[in-house]
């Protein structure tokens, strides 16, 4: 179809679909529960990864602990986080397992800078 044709408007609107069009891709497949667990695991070890990180950058590594109260916040938070991952992942997984888990420490990053900034840490 050429621009002229596209917006003429002595043509009438169809709505048709043309007959030559392809079916919709199939929806990739889910991630088994195994898996799930796993995402989950890596995305609240990249959130504790990235409070260590900012700790190590602002020259004390040392004062890093893990309270219980820490532990149970970041998991709410991974909580929070895992929809996002889990659907970047769908999306991504003809990608090397690398590139994988590299989505997920991105993402575990982000969200622990966010928590600091909230809660002023």
């Amino acid at each position: 179809m050429n621009l002229k044709k596209y917006f003429d408007l002595n043509q009438p609107v169809t709505t048709a679909a043309p007959a030559a069009a392809a079916a919709p891709p199939a929806p990739p497949a889910g991630v088994r529960l195994q898996g799930q667990v796993g995402i989950y695991v890596f995305l609240l070890l990249s959130i504790i990864a990235g409070r260590f990180l900012d700790l190590y950058r602002a020259g004390v590594p040392g004062t890093f602990t893990l309270d219980l109260g820490y532990l149970a916040a970041m998991s709410i938070v991974s909580l929070i986080a895992f929809p996002v991952v889990y659907e970047r992942l769908i999306i991504n997984q003809n990608q090397p397992v690398l590139v994988q888990l590299g989505l997920i420490m991105t993402t575990g990053v982000g969200w622990e800078k966010i928590v600091a900034t909230a809660i002023g840490k």
